[in-house]
């Protein structure tokens, strides 16, 4: 019973980024200091200029997660509700602008 509220609060982030620029230890002590819960991090795939990994944090750290990842120029493929609701925000900002200079 324990063990499968710990698979139901993981969740999956996909990240890509540069080669010569992926550290993992960037990424655990930048997450780790923020008091990010890091359950693991693998590499799906490599080539000569960019590496694809994903890293499984506690789901209640994902939008801190990925605002640290982000900061660190970490491209983050994977789609998250989080990121729709921001997404959603800025448009509706955006749209609110439009009509405030009409």
């Amino acid at each position: 019973m324990v063990a499968e509220n710990l698979v139901e609060n993981k969740v999956s982030i996909k990240i890509l980024k540069n080669t010569n620029a992926f550290s993992f230890s960037e990424i655990c002590q930048g997450l780790e200091v923020n008091g990010v819960e890091i359950f693991s991090i693998s590499i799906l795939s490599s080539n000569i200029k960019n590496i694809e990994a994903i890293v499984k944090v506690d789901l209640k750290d994902l939008t801190s997660t990925l605002r640290l990842l982000r900061e660190n120029e970490y491209e983050v493929l994977s789609n998250h509700e989080e990121d729709d609701f921001f997404n959603e925000l800025k448009d509706r900002s955006k749209y609110l602008d439009k009509y405030l200079n009409i």
